[in-house]
């Protein structure tokens, strides 16, 4: 239903041991997925857990580029996709409980604008369909545990690939980098 394996049943090594994916479910968003761009981890919300859907669960689907949310609307007739690239996201936590986990997205302008928004007493534009932005609830443990490794490692990595780019073009000395205010004016220079 998850996460782990690729194609031909090989592992993803180190983020989801052996779950196998949903073909099933990764044949809905396969439409949407840029030329050569593959399902890594997919994860369907529970149905019957505390924040879960019933009728319309949601599903993540991280690839190599993009974490990919899948919120069904009008009982399932209708669909909202959304991809957020890992460059775009600035943090990713996981919360842990009893019986499920969410995995918590912030995404500069999206999840700030929900917020806004829902504090307004406006229609919140919210992708995920929940009332906090960002969140994902009633994910299965073990598989929000591999999506949750997946997502920083990749967001690392963007992180690393964009500052590479900045140095080898000369933007920034020594000084400048070890400046908290620098750092600050290049990520938003950066959006």
């Amino acid at each position: 239903m998850a996460c782990g394996r690729t194609d031909g049943g090989r592992k993803d090594k180190g983020y989801g041991g052996d779950f196998p994916l949903d073909e099933k479910l990764n044949k809905r968003i396969k439409d949407r997925l840029d030329p050569g761009e593959r399902v890594v981890i997919s994860i369907r919300q529970s149905r019957f857990l505390a924040g879960g859907s019933p009728v319309t669960p949601n599903a993540i689907f991280l690839t190599p580029r993009r974490v990919i949310i899948r919120n069904p609307t009008r009982l399932g007739l209708g669909e909202q996709v959304e991809g957020f690239s890992y460059d775009d996201i600035t943090n990713v936590r996981l919360e842990r409980g009893m019986m499920s986990s969410s995995i918590v997205l912030t995404i500069p302008g999206q999840t700030e604008m929900s917020n806004i928004e829902r504090n307004t007493n406006s229609a919140a534009y919210n992708p995920w369909g929940r009332d906090t932005p960002g969140t994902i609830d009633a994910l299965p443990r073990d598989k929000a545990e591999a999506a949750y490794r997946y997502i920083r490692e990749r967001i690392r990595e963007a992180k690393k690939k964009r500052q590479e780019v900045r140095v080898a073009d000369g933007k920034e000395s020594a000084e400048e980098r070890q400046d908290p205010l620098h750092t600050l004016k290049m990520r938003c220079l950066v959006r």
